[in-house]
């Protein structure tokens, strides 16, 4: 009974339109995330940081989003209403994930969205780039999107740097899509709607959540009790 549990809770997981960390690069201020192969060590088992011991950066006074590049991403599916409209939406969109980024990571500290021609000073700065940008297919999510067939996807590579001291903290890939919705959607997911949208928006709330230290308020307390 319980593999049949554990698997249909790993369909309705897999299922859910969402963003996720694919890997993690860095992970603590001026260290790497590593794997000890110590077979000798009974502690050698899970991720282990380097330097700082462990400890990761958080804090920030200020947020700086640079416009993530899309230059070399493939940028394909129901983006636009023709095919000559496609290069402009895949130039707008890096603005929109950085509007996103803006109203997600506010929560954290202030944030702003850079220009060409600015570079900050203090605070972090979050840049990186897109891989992969497929709005899908909406006819296809119509009659089969439950099983999986025309939904969205979207990959990206995202870095966080400690401007002051000039280091990488944070640095990972992130992936995701519509997942298994069908044609009513969700929340999280258009339906037969423009599904890029939503995979941006959901995209910029998971690096808030990733570079947060307790972001659904867990364990908080209005008032001591036994």
């Amino acid at each position: 009974m319980k593999p049949l549990i554990v698997t249909v809770f790993s369909i309705l997981l897999c299922s859910c339109a969402d963003m996720y960390v694919t890997r993690t690069y860095v992970a603590t201020p001026g260290g790497q995330a590593s794997a000890q192969i110590d077979a000798k060590d009974f502690a050698s088992k899970g991720v282990h940081m380097i330097t700082n011991c462990g400890v990761g950066a958080s804090n920030p006074i200020a947020i700086y989003i640079r416009p993530f590049c899309i230059d070399t991403a493939v940028f394909q599916g129901d983006e636009a209403a023709s095919d000559g409209e496609m290069p402009i939406r895949k130039a707008l969109t890096p603005v929109e994930l950085a509007e996103d980024l803006k109203q997600e990571l506010e929560r954290i500290a202030p944030a702003r969205i850079l220009k060409d021609n600015e570079s900050p000073r203090v605070g972090w700065l979050v840049q990186g780039h897109f891989t992969a940008v497929d709005g899908g297919s909406p006819l296809a999510r119509f009659f089969f999107g439950n099983l999986g067939a025309g939904r969205s996807f979207l990959a990206l590579h995202v870095k966080v740097t400690d401007v002051q001291r000039g280091l990488v903290v944070y640095e990972f890939d992130m992936a995701g899509g519509s997942g298994y919705q069908g044609k009513l959607g969700t929340v999280r997911a258009s339906g037969l709607g423009k599904a890029t949208h939503f995979d941006l928006r959901n995209a910029a709330e998971r690096i808030y959540l990733t570079l947060s230290t307790n972001p659904r308020r867990y364990a908080e307390r209005a008032q001591i009790s036994l």
